[in-house]
């Protein structure tokens, strides 16, 4: 991205973060906070797309075929004329990523909607919906029919044009391949004011900007810090690593009093993700941070994080050395905004009283 056009896609983002909810009747914000057993998230993106009228821009890390409700309505769309695009992941580190899009690539295809498979050196790790580029949906659901119905997931829906635009933006430089690496910069310098603010947070190898709000919102703390995370790492041998980082955060706002609290999947189908998820668990937990993991057969998958019961960030991002630092990420801080935190804190919970200390 060349500095001049850098600059244009800086401004819109901190116009939006600025202008954030002024005009409040222009800006409607939905907590999508799924359990087992039910999909809010496929029933507000189905009717998004049932009211699109010009475009539908979908990036996808998981992408199943079969079983997935949200394929009819989207084809439905194309066919009275809104422009689809799709891009999902590829990845030259596992064939199982790229044969698993593979078909919905291809039936994608047939019904006359342009999708195609994106960088496969950088992981697309986003979910994120751009509908008539002003209504978003993101965060943690992928497209497959585990995520929908039998995982916790935290997602959320904003309508507002602004919010759309940077995350439209940020598609559009995927889908035409030239978005470099640390090619989106934002300058959050005065963000964290008193009144209501929406940061979009798209991200690319290098940006980091998840990092950086997320240190900013935990340094900022005063009352309490609520996590439901499905992935951490404490990496020993890498002490300046960004989920280093994220985790002395933590502990530093426990050092001060705060109520922080951690819920942990304990990815217990995923050998490598249950060791690494321990490692942090046992870190936070001898450093003061109280930390539990959730039921074993289940499977917490939102990445949350709730400040003071008013802030929100969440979205696509874990926090490991690949999801803070070399992923294409998508996810959104919802900034001095209590009413909409209070869903996410149920959620968190319904979650804490169910989980199991580290001694059980």
């Amino acid at each position: 991205m060349t500095l001049r056009l850098q600059r244009a896609l800086l401004g819109v983002l901190v116009f939006v973060v600025l202008a954030g909810l002024a005009a409040r009747a222009a800006t409607r914000i939905v907590p999508l906070v799924d359990r087992p057993g039910r999909c809010g998230y496929c029933s507000s993106v189905e009717a998004a797309f049932a009211a699109a009228r010009e475009s539908i821009d979908l990036l996808l890390s998981d992408a199943e075929l079969e079983g997935n409700p949200l394929w009819e309505p989207l084809v439905s769309a194309a066919a009275r004329g809104v422009r689809v695009r799709a891009l999902l992941d590829a990845s030259d580190w596992s064939s199982d990523i790229t044969e698993g899009n593979r078909p919905a690539l291809e039936y994608l295809g047939q019904q006359g909607i342009e999708a195609r498979f994106d960088d496969p050196a950088i992981t697309t790790h986003a979910k994120l919906v751009v509908v008539d580029r002003r209504t978003v949906i993101l965060g943690s659901s992928n497209w497959n029919p585990h995520a929908f119905y039998e995982q916790e997931q935290a997602n959320v829906l904003v309508e507002d044009a602004r919010v759309g635009e940077v995350f439209a933006t940020y598609f559009d430089r995927l889908w035409a391949g030239d978005l470099p690496e640390a090619g989106i910069t934002l300058d959050l310098g005065g963000f964290l004011g008193e009144g209501p603010l929406l940061v979009p947070l798209p991200e690319a190898p290098g940006t980091a900007n998840y990092a950086r709000i997320l240190g900013l919102l935990l340094g900022r703390a005063e009352r309490s810090v609520h996590v439901v995370m499905y992935r951490a790492s404490w990496y020993a041998e890498y002490r300046g690593s960004l989920s280093n980082e994220v985790l002395q955060a933590l502990i530093d706002a426990a050092a001060r009093g705060l109520d922080v609290r951690v819920l942990l999947d304990d990815c217990a189908f995923f050998p490598d993700s249950a060791e690494a998820n321990l490692e942090a668990a046992l870190f936070l937990h001898l450093h003061g941070v109280e930390v539990r993991f959730d039921d074993p057969t289940a499977t917490t998958h939102a990445k949350l994080v709730i400040v003071d019961g008013e802030s929100v960030l969440l979205g696509s991002t874990n926090w490991n050395y690949y999801s803070l630092e070399k992923n294409h990420e998508v996810d959104l801080a919802l900034i001095n905004l209590p009413a909409v935190a209070e869903a996410y804190e149920e959620l968190f919970r319904a979650l804490w009283k169910s989980g199991r200390r580290l001694t059980e």
